[in-house]
């Protein structure tokens, strides 16, 4: 009876009929191994399950299972330096879909509501002119997304060192726009003010935030939209 060898340059096998393990490259084919501690110096290949009481390293993928985390209960994960950390100031309570955030929330927009319960977006926007034209456009929305606005002004002319401080709204329906200037404050007391503004429709399908400045000076407006969901 042949005997097959166990040690060749062919690679390692056991039993007979021969079940190879390790091949000629030093690959190693098992279906179930018992090792205390695994060095891998390459990538790792696995197509089945990993079970593990823990993982010690970077990863990625999808993980099925319990994932132990920093932090308490509620907790929110973000990237802090390339690793995940939580903080007290930062919350998700899951009943009632709570996030609770010690501190400020920066964003460029900011919608309130969700769904068929959207009710209303606020965004802030920047414009100059350089002329005393009539007319023209700071700001412009479509019309049919939209049954209301708001605007927060803040026009300051740097050459004549004045700044204009206004508050308008406007209600729309279909191509009617009405608007309201609830509210102005020029500083100095004594400015003659930086600038008229008017909401009106465009004849097309957009509502237009206008503008008549008092002169040709180089005027910035910063601009809190708001705008209320049709």
């Amino acid at each position: 009876m042949a005997v097959d060898a166990f040690n060749s340059v062919g690679g390692y096998t056991v039993g007979i009929p021969p079940i190879p393990i390790i091949d000629a490259n030093g690959n190693l084919t098992v279906n179930q191994a018992n090792i205390g501690n695994v060095t891998i110096s390459g990538d790792q290949v696995v197509t089945g399950n990993i079970v593990a009481n823990t993982f010690i390293g970077s990863f990625s993928g999808n993980i099925s299972g319990n994932l132990i985390t920093p932090g308490l209960d509620g907790w929110v994960l973000f990237n802090e330096s390339g690793a995940a950390s939580s903080s007290s100031e930062f919350t998700f309570n899951p009943t009632g879909a709570l996030l609770t955030v010690t501190g400020r929330i920066e964003a460029s927009s900011f919608t309130v509501g969700t769904g068929v319960n959207e009710f209303s977006t606020t965004t802030v926007v920047m414009a100059t002119t350089f002329s005393s034209a009539a007319g023209q456009v700071l700001h412009s929305q479509h019309a049919n997304a939209i049954c209301s606005v708001d605007y927060t002004i803040i026009a300051t002319d740097t050459t004549a060192n004045t700044r204009q401080t206004s508050k308008l709204f406007a209600s729309v329906l279909g191509t009617e726009v009405g608007f309201y200037e609830y509210g102005t404050i020029d500083v100095p007391q004594s400015s003659p003010g930086v600038a008229d503004f008017s909401v009106v429709y465009d004849g097309t399908s957009n509502v237009n935030l206008t503008v008549n400045p008092m002169s040709s000076d180089t005027i910035t407006y910063k601009i809190m939209v708001t705008s209320y969901k049709e």
